[in-house]
């Protein structure tokens, strides 16, 4: 079909500008072409119906780990590509412990290839450290196209390394995301550090665990001038540490992974091995604080943290299971839960999925206006949804599923194209 896609009533949400308002938008060669109240389509546009609901930029995840490449599982990198254009997500960045690992420049070529193919913007993570320990071969994968540096969530003892790490890291102006825990205190824990994790005999991490790891880097940011992403902060302890960080000038950004929003320790009091994540659900009071510092822009980020666990390592008890759900189909919908709620403004929610990553990695998407590409989603805020009742792209275990949520993906559009859209919708 010749002409664009024209979107006719709609709520346009930029949390770019903080637009929001009803209107109209029109898509013509990949970009947005006029966008405002009362526009008139062509004569050859496909004329798309909104009847109110949300229409925002494509969703940014920059925290999604796949099971490619160099290893199979429960889920191909092609169900993550299709489960992540079904949340709504435009450009899909994947975690640098993706399959066996991204640490090669290789590695980073063989994404951008199969990106060439993939309905999402599809781009890597460098990994910052080889299997061996050695430092990877992080500017030549920056050269061939990582979005950012990061050590996958395998936190590193060696301070020494680490301040060589990110002295060769500062000279390409990169991000480096690292995991903030202290070695000694979080290693081999399985839950955060309450009355209920003595209750239940689970090994325990304490919250400031995370403010000890903050700090630590914080400091490292400081000798080496480099810029530190704080990936998938938990705990108000960690805020504050994030907080002063801040205050002393620091280049440093922070992400929050998505089931931390919606959940608390008291959700894995049952032991189902679904709530078995790491980092480990947090009290309420750590719940209550992550989404203040969304709201507030303390926490730049909200990443899925997508973690595709093949059942078989999920049926085991709590302690033994496999730490992660598959969570990329949920992002729109903890949104629409939580704003439903009151407890997070849907504004915010987005544009820590939008603008806040898009100028994070220096991304033209994340906002609606005129000549910005045309990466879109749009979704009824209204709708009840029990989560995975009507079928989702992923089949790997999910913390949300069986959950009463609201809100669902109408339509994504990525590039100017329709890469989903929900059945009967748009037909």
């Amino acid at each position: 079909m010749s002409g664009g896609i024209f979107i006719a009533g709609a709520r346009l949400i930029d949390p770019a500008s903080g637009r929001d308002r009803e209107g109209d938008l029109r898509v013509e060669n990949g970009v947005i072409d006029a966008i405002g109240p009362g526009l008139s389509p062509d004569a050859e546009d496909q004329i798309i119906e909104a009847d109110g609901a949300v229409l925002s930029p494509a969703l940014i995840d920059i925290g999604a780990r796949a099971a490619e490449p160099g290893r199979s599982g429960i889920e191909s990198l092609d169900t993550t590509i299709r489960a992540a254009a079904a949340g709504g997500v435009g450009t899909l960045v994947l975690s640098s412990s993706s399959g066996a690992g991204l640490t090669r420049p290789e590695d980073i070529d063989w994404i951008g290839f199969r990106a060439l193919h993939a309905p999402v913007r599809l781009l890597g993570a460098a990994r910052t450290h080889t299997q061996a320990g050695d430092m990877a071969e992080i500017g030549l994968m920056l050269r061939a196209g990582a979005a950012l540096v990061s050590d996958g969530g395998d936190l590193i003892a060696d301070t020494r390394f680490l301040r060589n790490l990110l002295s060769y890291a500062s000279a390409f102006d990169a991000w480096v995301g690292l995991t903030a825990e202290d070695m000694h205190l979080s290693a081999g824990t399985i839950a955060h550090e309450s009355a209920m994790a003595v209750r239940l005999g689970l090994s325990a991490r304490p919250g400031i665990s995370q403010r000890l790891g903050v700090e630590r880097l914080a400091g490292l940011a400081e000798l080496t001038g480099a810029r530190i992403l704080f990936e998938r902060l938990t705990t108000a302890d960690g805020l504050d540490a994030l907080k002063a960080a801040r205050k002393r000038g620091l280049d440093v950004a922070a992400s929050a992974p998505l089931t931390h929003l919606l959940f608390n320790e008291v959700d894995m009091g049952g032991l189902d091995p679904a709530y078995r994540l790491d980092p480990p659900l947090r009290s309420e009071a750590d719940r209550q604080a992550l989404l203040a510092a969304i709201a507030d822009g303390l926490i730049d980020v909200i990443v899925s943290d997508h973690t595709p666990v093949a059942l078989e390592a999920k049926a085991n008890p709590f302690s033994d299971a496999a730490p992660g759900s598959s969570s990329l189909e949920a992002l729109i919908p903890v949104l629409c839960t939580l704003d439903a709620d009151g407890q997070l403004p849907l504004a915010a929610g987005l544009k820590a999925l939008t603008s806040n990553p898009a100028e994070l990695l220096g991304l033209p998407q994340g906002r609606l206006e005129e000549g910005a590409p045309a990466d879109l989603v749009l979704f009824d805020p209204q709708t009840p949804n029990v989560y995975g009742k009507d079928g989702l792209e992923s089949p790997a275990p999910s913390a949300f599923s069986g959950r009463r949520l609201q809100g669902r993906v109408l339509l994504s559009i990525v590039d100017g194209a329709m890469v989903y859209a929900r059945p009967g919708f748009a037909e």
